[in-house]
């Protein structure tokens, strides 16, 4: 009887190291659904999409935001909106008045996979056992561009911390303008957007209402000469939360079914699809879907699909249509 309890014991130790499997409801395979993002002839719009209810969730302009914080845990990430090709460089001084020009500095990007150590604003703020505080350092922000290619100008942005909300201080190089404003996390939340011209701004669903954001944004390219450089591109970026895809060129996409799905491995970095399912053929002067790139997506409810592009024009022949199908497997 001894050893009968101690091989419980141990059964259930050895559980509690698994992390519990999502039970997906038995279902039967969706139909075919046909989507399409209106971004727009200048791609400045930005749409959120859920495969789950096969609808368009929201959509704002890209020009709409400049920065976004981080509001339903408890961390303190500062994104920059990749969508303007925004750029952010410590001045590790603590002065605001101080002179700052980009020259000077190392101006930085996010990077478009997500990763939270790879932010431009990066760790502004420390955390001891006990306490958290801000460094205090002054960051010039290159706020990018407008839809057209105009400069939308460049701001003094230093953050600070109210009990567990956010102290944002900012101003134009020249100091004018200068403003304190408290940023209140909401929990509903994943992220509050702020812009410099309007304050707290609605920009995402909520976070349990979407799988798929259509929009710019600013990833890194590699030269011919093997050189790195910054650059706007036009794809889809993944929800943080749960949602995951992968690349499958091996399977025709319609009589793909969920038994050939079983072994592919999924990656939940928010750039996975990115923006390459799609190329500029010079001769005609048109994009064109690159064929035989059909995507598996897996959701925050642990649903798969079958997912690929058919255009990227509208019926009327305009860029900045994506137009996509797809089928829950």
């Amino acid at each position: 009887m001894r050893y009968l309890s101690i091989i419980f014991l141990l059964m259930l130790s050895l559980q509690s190291c698994f992390k519990e499997e999502m039970m997906i409801p038995p279902h039967e395979q969706g139909d075919l659904e046909e989507g399409q993002a209106a971004l727009g002839p200048y791609y400045e719009n930005q749409v959120y999409f859920d495969l789950y209810d096969s609808e368009e969730v929201s959509s704002s302009s890209i020009n709409d935001y400049d920065l976004s914080f981080e509001s339903s845990g408890e961390g303190w990430i500062v994104r920059l909106n990749s969508a303007q090709f925004m750029l952010a460089g410590n001045s590790q001084d603590t002065l605001f008045s101080a002179d700052l020009n980009m020259d000077d500095l190392d101006m930085r990007f996010d990077t478009s996979d997500g990763d939270p150590d790879s932010t431009a604003i990066g760790k502004w703020y420390e955390i001891s056992e006990d306490s958290i505080w801000s460094h205090r350092n002054v960051y010039l922000v290159d706020r990018g561009s407008d839809r057209e290619g105009n400069s939308l100008g460049q701001k003094k942005v230093q953050f600070g911390m109210h009990g567990d909300d956010y102290l944002l201080r900012y101003s134009n190089t020249d100091n004018s303008g200068d403003t304190l404003v408290l940023i209140v996390r909401d929990p509903a939340m994943d992220q509050v957007f702020y812009s410099f011209d309007n304050g707290i701004v609605d920009i995402a669903p909520l976070p349990d209402q979407w799988s798929l954001l259509f929009s710019k944004y600013t990833t890194m390219l590699i030269t011919d000469e093997g050189d790195n450089y910054p650059y706007l591109v036009v794809g889809i970026l993944l929800n943080p939360n749960g949602v995951a895809a992968t690349l499958d060129t091996i399977h025709d996409f319609l009589d793909m079914d969920s038994d050939d799905i079983t072994e592919l491995e999924y990656s939940s970095n928010a750039d996975v699809i990115g923006y390459d399912w799609k190329y500029y053929n010079f001769d005609a002067g048109v994009y064109t879907i690159e064929p035989d790139m059909n995507y598996v997506i897996r959701d925050r409810d642990g649903f798969f699909y079958k997912f690929r592009f058919v255009d990227f024009y509208s019926d009327e022949g305009v860029k900045g249509y994506p137009t996509f199908e797809f089928v829950r497997l």
